[in-house]
């Protein structure tokens, strides 16, 4: 990839990027500052400036989050002020933040440049309960050496897994970011052959992959309500974090079995943001920014576009490009 096509891919990325982080919404394709910075966003924004080799933008997000707190104090959001920014001591960090957090600083290799937040997380993990935040971690703990922390992560997740009817999943419920969890699973499986974890893998892939679709086309859970066990799916407001997720999850499977199915699953679900969706319409513009969902509204898009729907549609593109569907 010549460095003109690494700015062009990375040009949103930019724009939402300010000295400080990346800004958490936009407002229509300008950044928002009204709603600051929040920790998740840079964890995932360092992953993709590893990705596409951007020094400049990893420091200054590995900065951010070497800032968002100290000792036992981590905090979620933070706004502009005069001095530069300042945390919302309200919200501390949530467990995904951190599991989002740790996963991009074992995943960048940046561990030993935030000791002290990784050494927080870490042991915060023994006590989370929430199986997303678990999976962002497992995502990161697949990077280094296996231990107690990722068996006893990867323990908790099995250990929730429910069948019942055809109900193959680890809640009674299908919100945000879902595929994160099986995405999770095939990573474990494949470095360290774990057949457990490969088995309710391919059973909980299977299972999204059913759901999460009208006809032959895609259709991540809409926002509005979700989908809870026993009533009727949501299907607007479909977000990109869901498409971009499953492209992942979906090329992890097919590293972890070599099975050809799940390369066209990925292409299938790659399409989402090109069209092949329930309002047939594209969410990517000239500048690589990704509306913010697929709506039932006249306009057919959230037009605002915010950090997490580009850093996720990036990293989908990139899982895209690993699998030779896009250059």
């Amino acid at each position: 990839m010549s460095q003109k096509q690494i700015v062009d891919r990375l040009s949103k990325l930019k724009q939402l990027t300010s000295q400080w982080g990346i800004y958490q919404h936009g407002k229509l394709d300008q950044p928002d500052p009204t709603f600051g910075y929040a920790l998740d966003d840079q964890a995932r924004a360092l992953i993709i400036a590893f990705c596409f080799e951007d020094s400049a933008l990893m420091k200054l997000y590995l900065n951010f989050i070497n800032n968002a707190g100290g000792g036992d104090v981590f905090y979620h959001y933070f706004y502009d002020n005069k001095e530069g920014i300042a945390p919302d001591i309200r919200y501390l960090a949530s467990e995904d933040a951190l599991g989002m957090a740790g996963w991009a600083l074992m995943t960048t290799k940046l561990a030993d440049d935030a000791a002290p937040l990784l050494t927080f997380i870490l042991k915060q993990a023994e006590d989370w309960v929430y199986v997303r935040s678990m999976a962002y971690l497992l995502l990161g703990l697949t990077e280094v050496a296996d231990g107690p922390l990722e068996d006893m992560l990867v323990t908790k997740i099995l250990d929730g897994y429910q069948s019942l009817n055809d109900w193959r999943w680890f809640e009674k419920k299908l919100v945000y970011g879902d595929a994160v969890i099986p995405w999770a699973l095939w990573r474990r499986a494949r470095v360290r052959g774990d057949q457990k974890s490969l088995q309710v893998a391919t059973e909980t892939t299977k299972f999204l992959l059913d759901v999460c679709r009208e006809g032959n086309i895609p259709a991540p859970i809409g926002n509005k309500g979700w989908y809870h066990y026993g009533h009727k799916k949501s299907l607007y407001d479909q977000q990109p974090i869901d498409a971009a997720y499953m492209v992942c999850c979906l090329e992890e499977a097919l590293i972890a079995t070599g099975d050809h199915f799940y390369l066209d699953e990925a292409k299938r679900w790659w399409s989402w943001f090109w069209g092949n969706n329930t309002k047939g319409v594209v969410l990517i513009d000239k500048n690589n920014g990704c509306y913010d969902g697929v709506t039932d509204s006249p306009e057919k898009v959230n037009l605002n576009q915010g950090a997490e729907s580009t850093i996720c549609y990036l990293m989908a593109y990139l899982a895209a490009r690993r699998l030779g569907l896009v250059k």
